[in-house]
């Protein structure tokens, strides 16, 4: 299996961590040689080698800040045309408004029969019955278990552990930005001081709006009602309140009822009905979802024969979402 990866940042370089570490594993476990044949960055440059990348070596020059570039490929060179690409990483930045340039990237490799695995919840969110109807008729395979829960699995739970169960609802805290800065509010830092602390430590953006604003959590919704329900609600349909307007004020009312203010994304079936939101709840201590702090993300499951059940996992981190990577590419190896 010959791998592309378009774009380097910490999702790629947790992947290609993992990666290195595991090749000799994968190929006794599965009988499959995997190789990194192509690399492109708009910032870091570009890398094209049949013979399979040094990993190592490609890590030590990301890790230092040096360029990568070499002349074997071009910027406007795609990846997707590449006869020995079998599989593109797809790992840049997410948007909610067109999806691009992800949804064009995950587009132009799905027509050219390349696998595609991606972390990018934009094209996911807003173009998924396209995306999926061009996997298929291309006999390609398009991962994307990183959306939701970063590397905590997620979709391989539902489409394996509860085949055949009844899904009633979900409910989750889906983004571990807000649920960072809603947890230093309740210990009595300011918005402004918890949002800063979030972006020194890497949680949040220099625009941090996707995430205080409730858009992040609406498109993991928008997803899982995709990929649980087969509906698409569009994004606009999911009513959507952020944590950007509640005050510390309102965390210690709610401390004092014995309850905690959390951001919760939620899905509900009633016969063909799907109902879907995202805003701030103020949770009493014995739900399992209001005592989740920090950037920890978790989702609860509803289903008509095992009841509730819950997964919660890291949101953030490079091996973290990197895992998320490396357990698509396998499922993609496995069922190739």
């Amino acid at each position: 299996m010959n791998i592309g990866i378009i774009g380097l940042g910490t999702v790629s370089r947790g992947f290609l961590e993992i990666l290195e570490q595991k090749t000799d594993w994968i190929s006794q476990k599965f009988g499959s040689d995997i190789k990194v044949v192509a690399v492109k960055d708009i910032a870091r440059g570009n890398i094209y080698n049949p013979q399979g990348i040094d990993i190592s070596e490609l890590l030590k020059k990301l890790n230092n800040g040096e360029k990568i570039s070499d002349t074997s490929l071009k910027d406007g060179d795609s990846l997707s045309k590449i006869d020995s690409v079998d599989l593109i990483v797809e790992a840049t930045y997410s948007d909610y408004t067109t999806g691009d340039p992800a949804y064009t990237f995950i587009k132009d490799a799905l027509t050219n029969g390349k696998h595609v695995v991606t972390t990018n919840k934009g094209p996911v969110a807003l173009h998924y019955t396209e995306l999926n109807k061009l996997a298929n008729d291309n006999k390609a395979m398009l991962r994307y278990e990183g959306t939701v829960l970063s590397g905590t699995p997620t979709f391989s739970l539902i489409e394996e552990c509860l085949a055949g169960d009844d899904i009633v609802s979900i409910r989750g805290i889906l983004n571990g930005t807000s649920n960072y800065i809603l947890s230093k509010m309740s210990q009595g830092d300011s918005f402004e001081n918890a949002l800063g602390v979030a972006q020194e430590k890497g949680y949040a953006e220099a625009d941090p709006t996707n995430d205080v604003k409730g858009y992040d959590a609406r498109g993991k919704v928008a997803i899982l009602s995709h990929k649980v329900f087969g509906v698409d609600l569009g994004l606009e349909n999911i009513p959507t309140v952020g944590i950007d307007a509640i005050s510390i004020e309102e965390l210690d009312a709610a401390k004092k009822e014995g309850k905690n203010i959390r951001l919760i994304g939620s899905l509900t079936k009633t016969g063909k009905t799907i109902k879907a939101r995202v805003q701030p709840e103020a949770l009493d201590n014995e739900d399992a979802l209001s005592n989740i702090g920090g950037v920890t993300n978790a989702i609860e499951v509803s289903t008509a024969y095992l009841g509730k059940l819950m997964v919660t996992g890291p949101g953030a981190g490079k091996l973290e979402t990197g895992y998320s990577v490396f357990s698509d590419v396998l499922s993609i190896i496995k069922n190739s």
